[in-house]
């Protein structure tokens, strides 16, 4: 759906990138509404999108191709009443990072300003909301990642002037509430920004981009638990590998970016997470060039400033790559959490030791990265799905290679389905009691 027209009723699915470019669908899905802006998400074999001329959003069945459900998102504008700043009907957009799926849009309530919802993918409720202090039509897009929103402010090929910028320059942290105002430079070659996705799956961000797909492969780095009204960056050159790595805070953003030009019409087409985007294959030297000039670079010798902390000098422990995580230089005494590797979902922390600043022993703490189905997992229990049914699919996915919180989520889980199983055994005929005891008895 990204490069047709909106107002499509047609997903277009396509085996890989390759197939992609050479326009080669695998499938197509007829879908049983049309849909409005650019805000559509695949999540767990289902897609989402809002339905055209509503605040509604729909879920499509990917496998049995019929409409699984739909659900009001109270009070939120559509239909460009609050569109991001290139229209399209992007009132309601959708994001999907390592904490589930959620809804970006706009209320009067709030406005016009952005909020933010979690929405669980199977009953469809909202779990959760967050107004923000962003009005939606100054932002060019947004995403999520590790449950804090990112916005984009860009330029287009028709402004008048380019006095916007092209930056990330806003953030929101569901976890703590808080919010803050970033000025991190977002590169955009073709001045045409339509849809900005994250995907936890590959750590990828996806950006549609004036006839282009561009892929940002992105990497994690420090939290930092300090808000800030802005941020200061540094910036080093690798000439080795000619990839650009850049550190602020409270975001990392690393950038380098793959592009897939396609023939097709254009769309009118904490503050803790730190999202480093994007290093991947490809690097032009005016993208380069044009970041180093934009970003100032910064002493590091001794403590980052903040507004809230004295500028002192401390002891640190030093940088390492460990575990396939690139661990920062942090202060003494201080544990740094950092997303988990790729594949896995969670935060992996590390202990800075003092007073001599060294790195504990007994290495990072992997204890809460998980692997991509147990979120799922979970979001059908809290869905109050047939406990046989999930503790099916609970043995099957526990025969693969686990991650160092899988064990842990699986004894939990077991407990909980066992207390799923007494209330939904309580609602059966004594028939259907025995067939559901022997379902979870061959599991």
């Amino acid at each position: 759906m990204p490069w047709t027209p909106y107002r499509t009723d047609t997903l277009t699915e396509y085996s890989s990138k390759e197939d992609f470019i050479a326009g080669r669908p695998t499938t197509t899905y007829k879908l049983p509404h049309r849909v409005d802006g650019t805000g559509f998400v695949v999540y767990d074999g289902a897609l989402f999108f809002n339905k055209e001329r509503t605040r509604n959003i729909v879920k499509f069945d990917l496998r049995t191709r019929i409409k699984s459900g739909e659900a009001i998102i109270a009070n939120a504008n559509y239909h460009d009443t609050s569109p991001y700043r290139w229209g399209g009907k992007s009132d309601i957009d959708l994001a999907v990072d390592e904490n589930g799926l959620w809804v970006i849009y706009a209320t009067e309530q709030n406005n016009g300003r952005i909020v933010i919802s979690q929405l669980n993918p199977y009953t469809l409720r909202v779990e959760g909301t967050w107004d923000t202090a962003y009005d939606k039509r100054s932002a060019s897009n947004a995403f999520m990642i590790c449950g804090i929103l990112y916005v984009v402010k860009s330029v287009y090929e028709d402004d008048d002037n380019e006095a916007t910028g092209n930056k990330i320059d806003y953030i929101y942290n569901t976890e703590l509430s808080k919010d803050g105002f970033l000025d991190i430079p977002f590169p955009n070659s073709y001045q045409y920004i339509a849809a900005v996705d994250y995907n936890p799956r590959d750590n990828l961000l996806y950006v549609w981009n004036n006839y282009h797909v561009v892929k940002y492969s992105l990497d994690f780095g420090a939290l930092d638990n300090r808000l800030e009204t802005s941020s200061s960056v540094m910036v080093y050159m690798d000439t080795m590998t000619s990839t650009m790595r850049t550190t602020t805070r409270p975001v990392t953003v690393t950038l380098t970016a793959t592009t897939t030009r396609t023939t097709t019409t254009r769309m009118p087409a904490t503050i803790t997470a730190v999202a480093v985007w994007p290093h991947t294959t490809t690097t032009t030297p005016s993208l380069v060039q044009t970041l180093v000039n934009a970003l100032e670079p910064e002493d590091d010798d001794g403590a980052l400033p903040s507004s809230k902390l004295p500028n002192i000098r401390v002891e640190y422990c030093n940088p390492l790559v460990m575990m396939d995580i690139a661990w920062p230089k942090t202060r003494q005494g201080t544990i740094v959490k950092i997303p988990c590797p790729s594949g896995t979902i969670g935060m992996a922390s590390f202990m800075c030791l003092g007073p001599e600043g060294y790195w504990d022993l007994q290495g990072p703490d992997f204890s809460n990265c998980t692997s991509p189905w147990v979120n799922i997992i979970n979001q059908k229990i809290k869905a109050g799905e047939t406990a046989a049914v999930i503790a099916r699919e609970l043995a099957e996915q526990t025969k693969s290679n686990l991650q160092a919180g899988d064990i842990t989520f699986t004894v939990r889980a077991m407990i909980q389905l066992v207390d799923l199983l007494d209330i939904q055994l309580r609602n059966l005929t004594p028939g259907g009691k025995d067939s559901a005891a022997r379902a979870l008895a061959c599991t």
